[in-house]
């Protein structure tokens, strides 16, 4: 499986390092400093030393130097756990073609490039700011840590002024990779969170939007519905899942969505009667949800036909799952299969499907059942 590699470019304070860091902190992706590497190659001091080096190093290797540090940096770190954000790469970031085209050649990485934007006068202030943060980090340690190489490398790189870093030919070589990206993005026009999406969604992190993964097991408004049964046979086959009444919190919005791009299913018990009411308070779109299963029981006579069929037109349930109770279980406890209940328990069953508009798909053949019979693979 190919490792997507992100590859960000852009001017002096366009925002590439907020992209990277958003994008390590959100998917777990691996975070490629280019001015880490260049150190590696002798590379120290301001940024002009930085710029210096890069231009050189592309020279002497034809832009090679960069994807040899990716594919390095991939070896350390392993193939990592089976999942979407083990497999993605941040480099921050490319400055030539040259380095470009050394990455995209590389076997077995999918390439995507991100360039960012943004107007000189706000590159000057977030390079001042940013300038200004470093030196007071380097010249205040806490009372307990002295600056470290780190800081030492943080302050020295903001040595030169953005006059002087700005006017150098690898700066300027940058603008011209805006051409080759397959996204460009106008920070000074989008804030941080938008670009962030934005990169996300080109790089189908978050999965298919129509992708149907949720399902709901919804309690029919009869009284003594015990879902737990049905709940403990269908969780082997669910990735996530939860009760809106339990006592675990919910999984976040963030965390539904990893499981969404990863194609994970999502099974939800619902507090209430209320599928809509359900999906509304987790925050999942409709168009989520593959199946809604109304659970309910049924003494024979004694059902309630009328709230049945409220319940059905509130939900529009797919699936039903029957508790048997009274008569209809002294007469079929002992059934394990559809085929061994009685004709009076089959004839209300389909009694049930016709009101309700959906087949018994579950049936348990009395309260006390731990083990639900099913009537099809689900």
């Amino acid at each position: 499986m190919a490792v997507t590699v992100v590859v960000v470019s852009g001017p002096i304070g366009a925002g590439k390092t907020t992209l990277a860091q958003g994008l390590a902190r959100r998917f777990g992706a691996l975070h490629l400093h280019s001015e880490d590497l260049l150190r590696k190659h002798g590379g120290a001091g301001s940024r002009c030393s930085h710029q210096d080096r890069s231009l050189t190093l592309d020279r002497e290797t034809g832009g090679r130097w960069l994807a040899e540090g990716v594919l390095t940096a991939l070896h350390a770190h392993g193939p990592g756990a089976s999942g979407r954000t083990s497999r993605l790469l941040i480099v921050d970031a490319a400055s030539s073609e040259a380095q470009l085209d050394g990455l995209r050649g590389s076997p077995g990485l999918r390439v995507v490039h991100v360039h960012l934007v943004t107007p000189e006068p706000t590159q000057a202030l977030r390079y001042a700011e940013r300038r200004s943060r470093a030196m007071h980090e380097h010249e205040a340690p806490s009372p307990v840590e002295v600056a470290g190489p780190c800081e030492e490398h943080r302050c020295a790189a903001y040595q030169d002024s953005f006059e002087v870093a700005w006017a150098h030919p690898a700066e300027r070589a940058v603008h011209a990779l805006a051409s080759a990206a397959e996204l460009v993005v106008d920070t000074a026009r989008t804030p941080p969170d938008a670009v962030l999406v934005r990169v996300a969604s080109r790089l189908g992190l978050y999965g298919r939007t129509g992708e149907r993964l949720v399902d709901l097991v919804v309690p029919g408004a009869h009284d003594g519905v015990d879902t737990r049964p049905l709940m403990a046979q269908l969780a082997p086959h669910y990735a996530v899942l939860f009760r809106m009444d339990g006592p675990d919190p919910s999984p976040s919005r963030e965390e539904l969505e990893d499981a969404f791009a990863r194609g994970h299913r999502v099974l939800i018990e619902s507090a209430g009667p209320s599928a809509s009411g359900c999906i509304q308070a987790v925050g999942i779109a409709p168009g989520r949800v593959r199946r809604v299963v109304l659970a309910c029981r049924s003494e024979g006579l004694a059902f309630d036909w009328v709230r049945l069929r409220e319940a059905a037109t509130l939900n529009a349930p797919t699936d039903l799952a029957v508790t048997l109770a009274g008569e209809l279980t002294r007469s079929n406890w002992n059934a394990r299969r559809f085929d061994q209940l009685t004709d009076a328990a089959r004839h209300h069953l389909e009694e049930l499907e016709r009101v309700a508009g959906a087949p018994v798909s579950f049936l348990a053949p009395s309260p006390e059942a731990r083990h639900l019979i099913e009537r099809r693979p689900w």
